[in-house]
């Protein structure tokens, strides 16, 4: 309670939530003890919840096997291609796309099952930084609040389909102008459609079932996947996830941001060959905010079903549109293109009261 800041309004709601963290403490100690895997587990945030509880509020990747329903209609237009774009990319035997500058910092979901949404971003993110030399954070909320047609916000969605709304919306905007909430709020339609700053071309799935394919994926930019979680990711600490301890029921979409082979010879230390994971429950959650899978695997979908849904999206050319500037944090007004905002009256020099445009 100390460690996290939380309180409890009734001593039996406090003790009811001991008993949840003693069990918890239980599963995670006899984990570590037994050492059967090449992770750690340790309580963090989440030691008062049962996993019912969390998996309520922090996954929620609707998948149930709808990937080419999801694909449906966009195969045979500009959005979505049918040929895989990596297949004769060299894969080098370590990347990391942090150490590139096209990772984002860690954000958190809060209570909200918008994990697809913290992938989807995650990944344009990336693409965007590659082709443009330019790293923006980009809004969740939007997605949240915006791409309705086919996912339904804090209730979950699929990568996919949010490629698409980014495709058919002209764009993204930023986390700066369009800030998270972490619940669904009605479209801020002037944001959402009159100031996207990032733009996709399309984007396409990685063959499934194909360890090669994710990696080539991977080597050429950031990819959202989708997992398979469960109690052991609930309390990851550190180390390489296996198949021990992973589930294949995709339910939470989290973003590929690097793998290293290791290697037998030792000049890696002889580390296991992992992919490594940016989570979106908070940088105190895990390895920083991170997690890493192993890449082998007895089954057929990968370590917790990692080869099951993985896409990117497509960004061909290496810039994006202008947009207006917008005064205030509140955005209420906003200059046109090749105008700045320029404050015109302000609250002792401190909280600007009205705004005006000139010429930038």
């Amino acid at each position: 309670m100390k460690a996290y800041e939380k309180t409890y309004e009734k001593t039996e709601d406090m003790m009811m939530r001991f008993t949840v963290f003693q069990e918890n403490a239980a599963l995670i100690a006899a984990h570590n003890q037994e050492a059967r895997d090449s992770f750690l587990m340790a309580l963090n945030q989440f030691a008062d919840m049962t996993f019912e509880e969390f998996e309520n509020v922090r996954l929620g990747l609707n998948f149930k096997g709808s990937r080419v329903q999801a694909a449906g209609d966009l195969e045979s237009g500009p959005q979505h291609a049918s040929a895989f774009r990596y297949a004769d990319s060299e894969t080098p035997k370590r990347v990391d796309w942090r150490e590139e500058g096209a990772v984002t910092p860690v954000k958190n979901q809060g209570a909200c099952g918008s994990c697809w949404a913290f992938s989807t971003t995650g990944a344009i993110e990336g693409i965007n930084k590659i082709q443009t030399g330019k790293l923006v954070s980009l809004s969740e909320q939007q997605l949240v609040d915006c791409d309705t047609k086919n996912d339904m916000g804090c209730n979950g969605g699929l990568m996919d389909f949010a490629f698409s709304y980014v495709v058919e919306n002209g764009g993204i905007d930023t986390e700066q102008d369009y800030g998270y909430w972490a619940w669904g709020l009605p479209c801020q339609s002037t944001r959402a459609h009159d100031r996207p700053v990032v733009t996709i071309d399309g984007y396409e799935d990685v063959p499934v079932n194909n360890h090669d394919a994710l990696k080539k994926a991977i080597a050429n930019q950031p990819v959202a996947v989708g997992i398979c979680a469960n109690a052991a990711l609930q309390f990851y600490h550190s180390g390489i996830m296996t198949d021990t301890a992973c589930c294949q029921e995709l339910n939470h979409g989290v973003l590929a941001v690097g793998y290293d082979d290791g290697d037998a010879a030792g000049d890696r230390n002889g580390a296991t060959p992992h992919w490594i994971v940016k989570n979106s429950w908070g940088p105190e959650w895990g390895d920083k905010g991170y997690f890493k899978l192993a890449q082998t695997s007895k089954q057929p979908a990968g370590a917790c079903g990692i080869y099951q849904a993985a896409s990117f999206p497509v960004k061909e050319g290496h810039s994006n549109p202008e947009v207006p500037d917008v005064c205030g944090i509140f955005g209420f007004t906003e200059c046109a293109v090749g105008q700045k905002c320029k404050c015109d009256w302000s609250l002792f020099g401190f909280f600007c009261l009205a705004w005006e445009c000139s010429q930038g």
